[in-house]
């Protein structure tokens, strides 16, 4: 009788570990360092399934929305094509309308784009799956105590920050 007890509770403990809720993701991640020193990206991941993007630095900058799909331990990152509105470049000229056109859309964004989702973290995933989990980006410090360079490769993710 104690044996099926036993039993019993450990079957129900066992299934009350291992049915996990869907885990909320959603909320503002930011870079922890500028990436070669420039580039800084933002994702906000919003409760109803979408998103919104910003990689920027130096005089570059990428935006775009669409949607994401939480799936385990992965987000995948379904990029929309933007189109810009450039009614008021219109009267500047056609080489105006172009140049805004390029450097407000998403046209070189790979899509899908994955991200690894740790705790309050996401890990940059190359297009295999697998999480790049190192950048390279300088440094107040040298490398070593008193010697060696400012720039190295360090620990990269995006932390939330909201």
């Amino acid at each position: 009788m104690a044996k099926t007890q036993f039993f019993i509770v450990g079957l129900i403990s066992f299934c009350l570990i291992s049915c996990s809720s869907t885990k909320n993701i959603s909320g503002k991640y930011r870079s922890n360092f500028p990436v070669h020193g420039f580039f800084v990206t933002r994702i906000n991941l919003n409760a109803d399934s979408t998103f919104g993007y910003r990689m920027s630095g130096d005089l570059i900058f990428d935006t775009s929305s669409g949607r994401y799909k939480f799936d385990k331990k992965y987000v995948t990152l379904y990029h929309e094509p933007s189109k810009p509105d450039t009614s008021e470049y219109e009267k500047y000229g056609k080489e105006a309308v172009m140049l805004s056109y390029a450097l407000s859309t998403n046209k070189h964004l790979n899509s899908p784009s994955k991200y690894l989702v740790g705790r309050n973290m996401l890990f940059v995933c190359d297009s295999t799956g697998n999480p790049k989990k190192k950048q390279f980006g300088h440094s107040k410090h040298k490398k070593y105590i008193f010697f060696g360079k400012h720039w190295y490769k360090k620990r990269y993710y995006l932390r939330l920050v909201e």
